[in-house]
């Protein structure tokens, strides 16, 4: 087909509406980039995997794929000997939810074993479960890293809280000290840019 045939089909329209189910940003590019085939044996596979789609969508709910975002950039890294960030990690941990999801529709759509031309596609969705459940425990949120992500981070951050609680400690004591009292604005600790203080009078 050439292009004339596609403005003549509003083919590009087409595929403007349809991009515009598309949750991941990724799919949305390769709907728009889309073009007819010409295999009549590609055609025809195409049309079944539509209608046996269809079909499961009226047999149960949709799945849902919002929120994905493309990681082979963090996968390449990976290869390389790289490191990810929190939010990498988190985009990891939503595309391998997906994953669990697609399985678990796939089996309850299934009830009855029986098959379909997506069966095969479905079946080659590993949900990697252990890796999943790792990233989910140590990832917090984009800012924050559970303690015990690692033996190491954990010591860290212990011993950090050790010299907090000895610093404050400290810090009482000179405030409950009658010579330094005096000069305290207030009797109470308080925290400036990260930092321990004592609010002493302008004075």
């Amino acid at each position: 087909m050439n292009q004339k045939v596609f403005q003549t089909l509003e083919y590009y329209k087409i595929l403007d509406k349809l991009a515009d189910y598309a949750a991941a940003p990724e799919t949305k590019t390769r709907i728009k980039n889309l073009v007819p085939s010409t295999d009549i044996k590609e055609i025809n596979h195409l049309q079944e995997t539509t209608k046996d789609a269809l079909s499961r969508l009226y047999k149960s709910s949709g799945l849902s794929f919002a929120g994905l975002n493309n990681i082979n950039g963090s996968l390449k890294r990976l290869a390389i000997g790289g490191s990810l960030n929190t939010i990498e990690l988190l985009q990891i941990s939503y595309l391998l939810e997906a994953a669990k999801r697609a399985k678990a529709y796939d089996s309850s759509d299934r009830a009855e074993e029986k098959t379909d031309s997506l069966t095969v596609y479905f079946s080659e969705i590993e949900p990697l479960t252990p890796l999943h459940e790792e990233i989910k425990r140590c990832i917090l949120d984009e800012d924050e890293i559970a303690d015990d992500a690692s033996p190491t981070l954990f010591k860290i951050r212990k011993s950090i809280r050790g010299m907090n609680d000895r610093i404050h400690a400290q810090l009482s004591s000179l405030m409950n000290n009658a010579t330094t009292r005096e000069y305290l604005q207030d009797a109470v600790v308080t925290m400036r840019d990260g930092r321990y203080c004592l609010p002493v009078k302008a004075s």
